[in-house]
């Protein structure tokens, strides 16, 4: 874990767009809603769609990390995971989740605390969004991935009507109003300088409530047709 003079770096940095921890206690409530568990299901389902097979004593870097969300899917998967956040409060939460075989530290994407070639995976959820550069971000990322490994990331999707509007959206401590959303040809470009690129766009899921249990057919209709409007983007590099 970094010292406390560290924190304070850190801190000063002002790495992110947004400051985490004022939502950090109330960020995994999203999930427990209908709507939310929709979204998370869809979205696993892609990012599973770029995984390998089997994972178990594969290494992967979760920059971003959040409350350890995402790390718990990557943990059951059977990777060993390091999760990172510029937030102190959203670590403490992953930390209290107890989940096996992942650990958490408070630390900087645009300057990670790793030697080159540590990792077979990295990975950044809903993150290059609220960071400062994610150009910078994403070059360290890649240092810190071997050679033969592989980038995963996950993107707000700056076509989707509904990531739109919820930038719009006048409410206290609204992370999106902070977020730089990105299109999948904009993710394909600041991507494909660094090798091949397979990008995936999906959770569509209806605006009206009552048809959220049909919303797995909406999103498989809206794939099948090519639509890149979807709210989710999946995206893995390959170094």
């Amino acid at each position: 874990m970094p010292s406390a003079e560290q924190k304070l770096k850190i801190n000063k940095s002002k790495a992110s767009r947004f400051d985490f921890d004022l939502i950090a206690d109330s960020y995994d409530n999203w999930y427990a809603g209908r709507r939310g568990a929709m979204y998370d299901r869809l979205e696993k389902k892609i990012i599973a769609e770029l995984l390998p097979a089997a994972a178990e004593g594969e290494k992967l870097l979760e920059v971003g990390c959040g409350t350890g969300h995402w790390s718990e899917f990557f943990s059951e998967y059977g990777f060993e995971v390091t999760g990172l956040d510029v937030s102190e409060r959203m670590i403490n939460a992953a930390w209290r989740k107890s989940i096996p075989n992942a650990s958490f530290h408070i630390a900087d994407g645009h300057l990670l605390p790793f030697a080159d070639d540590s990792f077979n995976w990295t990975t950044a959820i809903t993150t290059l969004e609220f960071v400062r550069d994610a150009g910078a971000v994403l070059r360290e990322m890649i240092r810190c991935t071997r050679k033969s490994g592989k980038i995963l990331l996950g993107v707000l999707n700056g076509l989707s009507k509904v990531n739109r509007q919820k930038q719009r959206q006048e409410i206290p401590e609204n992370s999106y109003a902070a977020a730089r959303l990105y299109s999948p040809v904009e993710l394909k470009q600041l991507l494909q300088p660094y090798g091949r690129v397979k990008i995936i766009v999906g959770g569509f899921i209806p605006a009206q409530n009552w048809l959220i249990p049909f919303a797995p057919w909406f999103d498989r209709s809206a794939r099948t047709l090519g639509s890149q409007k979807g709210a989710f983007i999946a995206a893995v590099l390959k170094l």
